[in-house]
């Protein structure tokens, strides 16, 4: 008996050995597991075995049955696995050793208890074939033609031999990816247009080995492959003069930490100018050791002329939308004026005559009455006067009749005679008397402008004395406030609420600037230019 043990167990080494050795020559899956299962069946000669292979949709294929009938095999490939199909499905599902002692009797073998008996069994034992890290990568199954249960050393024997088949399944699926992988990257890195690179990392050493680079580096940088292996600082001999330092500091620096990332210029022996992006990440070894970087660099230059291409683009439409606006401004500021000329000819011929005739008609009372209602009646004329100046005032805020009439500067000289005394400021008046020859919203704008400038002059600078002084030149009018107050930020244009964001943009649309100069000790000076030019038709 201990003879007959001893050859078994001899017997079952030897089939193991032959196996590893299949597994280290690189044999075929299915011919590993084949050798593997006959190994058994001849240590066994009452026990037939097969070992199913768990694929990526959860289901059951045949890797090995070499005793097994051809219809039963082909009947359980695909199969699916559960907590109650089977004793393979169950176990693959469980996780866990499944024996059935009795198959016609066992609820799991229900469904396939007639296939059971076609193939002449009773009894099944699955254990679930691991990998080194527990998934599930298959079973492995004893079948018998009598209802029994394992004994103790028939347990270990399966679980020892389900572990050698999770051995060898692992390793064939570790050679597939491998060359999977292999076979991606080299389709990846030799058909993609990108540029990819990987190189030793040595810190101690001053050149760092090219072990490899794709093809597109010869239409990338205009080199060969081979002349960067021959000499690994080639590729930056190509790099900008103005890039080169960063570049280069920016890879010695930021490559082992997974940080570099930059963009660059090539000078190509054809002069013609490539951008590059370039990224690098390191390779740690099991001692999390960087001893590779791994790296890509992209022509982006055709990226970037689309850039430059939307940026102009979007530079002309923002200045198309800053016209409209302005032009929409410019429209909004002459129907404005426009309305308050119609309600200033409104109240002079509407109010200011009622106001007229209503004072003649006491004047000629004033000649009737006696002594003591002429007292009244001058009374009720002081305040029809003071109704009269309001309202002529009214008219004129509104909008000057002298602008319409006269011109732009016989206005700015009432306007600054009207200010002054309103607001009792020391202004003076410099400049030409006779009219300009400036368009209707040119004159609206100016005049509007200027007013803004002296009411806020009065407002908020404390100034002692002002100057408007108007220059008119060939092709163009200059007007300056100047006052000796307190000086302003021209950035903060509101700390003296001035609308002088909407004057700068209203004028430099009709073709004229506005400058500020101020400082403190010094006041402020704000000059207007403007074109001369005549008048255009409306919405011109």
């Amino acid at each position: 008996m201990a003879k007959e043990e001893a050859s078994a167990t001899e017997q079952i080494l030897r089939g193991r050995n032959q196996v590893l050795q299949e597994l280290a020559r690189g044999a075929p899956l299915g011919e590993v597991l084949g050798t593997l299962t006959k190994s058994v069946e001849e240590c066994f000669p009452d026990l037939r075995c097969s070992i199913l292979l768990l694929d990526e949709t959860r289901r059951l294929r045949s890797g090995a049955a070499p005793s097994l009938p051809d219809f039963y095999v082909r009947a359980v490939d695909g199969m699916e696995i559960g907590p109650h199909i089977g004793s393979c499905g169950a176990a693959a599902a469980l996780k866990r050793r499944v024996i059935v002692e009795d198959v016609l009797t066992h609820p799991n073998w229900a469904p396939f208890r007639e296939l059971a008996r076609q193939a002449e069994f009773r009894a099944c034992w699955s254990e679930p074939v691991f990998s080194s890290v527990g998934e599930v990568l298959g079973t492995f199954a004893m079948y018998y033609a009598e209802p029994r249960k394992p004994l103790p050393a028939e347990l270990v024997f399966i679980a020892t031999t389900a572990h050698l088949a999770g051995i060898a399944i692992e390793r064939k699926h570790l050679d597939e990816r491998h060359r999977a992988q292999e076979e991606r990257f080299r389709q990846v890195t030799e058909s993609i247009r990108e540029v990819f690179y990987l190189t030793e990392w040595d810190d101690g050493a001053a050149v760092k080995k090219v072990l490899y680079v794709s093809p597109a580096y010869e239409a990338v940088w205009g080199r060969s492959c081979q002349s960067l292996y021959d000499d690994p600082r080639s590729w930056s001999h190509d790099i900008h003069p103005e890039d080169r330092e960063r570049m280069v500091k920016a890879f010695l620096g930021g490559a082992t930490r997974g940080t570099y990332d930059v963009e660059y210029r090539l000078l190509r022996a054809d002069e013609s100018v490539r951008w590059i992006h370039d990224r690098a990440f390191p390779i740690r070894d099991e001692h999390d050791h960087v001893y590779r970087i791994a790296g890509i660099s992209e022509d982006v230059t055709r990226y970037k002329e689309v850039q430059a291409q939307l940026q102009r683009a979007r530079d002309e439409i923002e200045a198309l939308r800053k016209e409209q606006v302005e032009s929409l401004a410019s429209e909004l500021l002459l129907a404005e004026e426009h309305e308050r000329r119609r309600l200033a000819l409104d109240l002079h011929d509407g109010l200011n005559q009622t106001i007229t005739l209503t004072r003649l008609k006491l004047a000629q009372l004033l000649e009737r009455r006696g002594e003591a209602q002429r007292d009244e009646i001058r009374e009720i004329l002081e305040l029809v006067d003071q109704a009269n100046q309001s309202a002529r005032s009214l008219t004129f805020q509104l909008s000057p009749p002298i602008l319409h009439d006269l011109g732009f500067e016989p206005a700015l000289q009432w306007l600054v005679e009207d200010v002054a005394r309103t607001y009792g400021l020391d202004i003076t008046h410099e400049g030409p008397e006779d009219a300009s020859p400036l368009s209707e919203r040119l004159r609206v704008l100016l005049f509007r402008a200027v007013r803004e400038l002296l009411i806020n002059v009065a407002k908020h600078a404390g100034a002692s004395r002002t100057r408007v002084r108007l220059e008119r030149g060939a092709d163009a009018l200059r007007i300056s406030v100047e006052d000796d107050g307190q000086a302003f930020d021209p950035r903060v244009v509101g700390s003296r609420g001035l609308g002088l964001t909407a004057i700068r943009e209203r004028l430099s649309h009709l073709g004229g600037e506005m400058i500020i100069a101020t400082a403190a000790g010094r006041g402020t000076c704000v000059t207007l230019v403007a074109p001369l030019e005549t008048d255009r038709e409306p919405g011109a």
